[in-house]
């Protein structure tokens, strides 16, 4: 029997993990891989210097590049959106302070793919890559519903309320009549505002291309810090230009590519 390389198999290991969560930072594909986390940095930092992982522009987090595409499907338009956009929340959270985050849709689902936790003190709770909410119970995901085509949304609320609630807060949002109120008074003003608990809030704006939703951006809130109208005051029109900024450069990467 011929005896198989060790570091190989753990190499390959760090990148299956790398792609079910591009972004997730060292300690995570550590603990993913079942590795030393000094193993598994030296063995990141070798992709890196073969040209098969990039790290973020924080240093913190690590994505897979495009010559992943010659090993497997992992390279995908989702996760090139994913690395697009690090560098746009980066500079949305310098400019507000505030935590940002990425959310794409996965069915009824909102799932957050990049954040910017690690780069603002003004977080309670770190949200982990690959968490999911409904989306009736995020900003990000009322602002994705609110652009959405009215078929569109029609289909996704009647799955949403026919789905079992995940947590109280959602099940206290299963009004259909007030959640449609929501979602008109969001596509009307351009953006989400939810107050998530007594502690949290979130503004929410959609990443657009061709008019379509196709991910959302969300800045966090102490709701004892600020208020609606006071984030949008403050903050919409950044988060605004971000979004802009996001879908333009992840639509020019997807013509390179």
């Amino acid at each position: 029997m011929v005896k198989q390389v060790r570091a190989l198999e753990r190499g390959l290991d760090l990148l299956e993990v790398l792609n079910e969560n591009d972004g997730a930072d060292i300690a995570w594909l550590a603990e993913r891989a079942d590795l030393p986390r000094g193993t598994a940095y030296r063995m990141m930092e070798t992709l890196i210097a073969k040209g098969f992982v990039a790290k973020g522009s924080n240093a913190a987090t690590y994505w897979l590049t495009r010559r992943v595409r010659a090993l497997s499907d992992g390279y995908g338009a989702e996760s090139l959106m994913v690395q697009t956009a690090g560098p746009f929340l980066d500079q949305l959270c310098e400019k507000t302070q505030w935590p940002v985050s990425l959310t794409l849709p996965l069915g009824i689902k909102m799932v957050v793919r990049a954040h910017t936790d690690a780069s603002t003190p003004l977080v309670l709770v770190k949200i982990p890559i690959g968490h999911s909410v409904s989306m009736i119970n995020s900003a990000a995901g009322l602002a994705y519903l609110a652009n959405c085509t009215e078929h569109q949304r029609t289909v996704l609320l009647d799955l949403i309320f026919e789905s079992p609630a995940t947590d109280a807060f959602e099940q206290a949002l299963r009004d259909r009549a007030v959640v449609d109120t929501v979602i008109r008074e969001t596509r009307e003003q351009g953006y989400s505002f939810l107050a998530t608990d007594g502690t949290h809030a979130a503004m929410g704006v959609p990443i657009l291309l061709d008019d379509q939703p196709v991910a959302a951006l969300s800045v966090r809130y102490f709701t004892s810090a600020i208020s609606k109208f006071e984030a949008a005051k403050l903050h919409l029109k950044w988060a605004r230009e971000t979004a802009t900024g996001i879908a333009e450069s992840w639509l020019e990467a997807q013509n390179q590519s």
